[in-house]
């Protein structure tokens, strides 16, 4: 495998913010299966370190197969993002996920608001190219990495306030709010549950349209399209 460049290695984030919880080895025949589709310097993180929780449940590290279910059914029919080029190699403790899509590169989808965010460099295409997740595993040690205001203001984010009074989630779990955000509910931590983090992603998938978003010229977020939509 060809050496990374170290502006683009991800590993050395272990070394600043410690090692995975829950860890997990990645067999070689994985590692095989996504070579050429997912950036080189994950593969070689997964190899030395597997997957697993950070952070205290900040973060987690899963097998894009295990939530393959969850992109088709949010990208089925979409004629630019493809479901088979599209991977969830991560998501946060509220079910922020983490993409790489192989056109793409690094999306997020913030799924309790059912939301994508697309990187755009080039503004007469839909998509940009070169654009490595390593900037979001950099910034998943900060209390504004996918933040959500807290209940309780003696905490800097939601997410430290759902460690402290209901505790760390688990690999394979996320906190889920009840009733989920897209349908009306309030993001307190009154209405938190640690959950199974796949079955409840996909309930949360098939509960309206992905609506994907990117940042204009101006700066400004600005609506593109639902995910599914033929372009115009």
């Amino acid at each position: 495998m060809a050496d990374i460049d170290p502006k683009f290695d991800v590993r050395k984030y272990i070394k600043d913010y410690g090692e995975l919880n829950y860890r997990k080895d990645v067999p070689e025949k994985i590692c095989e299966k996504y070579k050429n589709k997912l950036p080189g310097d994950l593969i070689l993180f997964w190899k030395e370190h597997g997957i697993g929780t950070w952070l205290n449940g900040k973060l987690q590290f899963c097998i894009p197969s295990d939530y393959s279910g969850i992109v088709d059914i949010l990208f089925s029919g979409d004629p630019d993002i493809i479901p088979e080029k599209t991977h969830i190699i991560g998501y946060s403790a509220f079910g922020h996920l983490v993409i790489w899509n192989e056109d793409f590169q690094t999306c997020e989808i913030n799924l309790p608001y059912l939301t994508m965010r697309i990187p755009k460099s080039d503004f007469n295409k839909f998509g940009a190219t070169k654009f490595h997740f390593n900037a979001i595993i950099a910034g998943s040690k900060f209390s504004e990495f996918f933040y959500i205001e807290p209940s309780d203001d003696k905490y800097p984010s939601l997410f430290e306030e759902a460690v402290d009074k209901i505790g760390e989630v688990t690999f394979g779990k996320c906190y889920g709010f009840f009733p989920a955000l897209a349908l009306g509910g309030s993001p307190s931590v009154k209405h938190i549950q640690i959950v199974d983090a796949r079955v409840h992603f996909t309930l949360l998938a098939q509960m309206g349209n992905l609506r994907i978003l990117r940042r204009n010229e101006q700066r400004n977020i600005e609506f593109v399209r639902n995910a599914g939509e033929k372009t115009s």
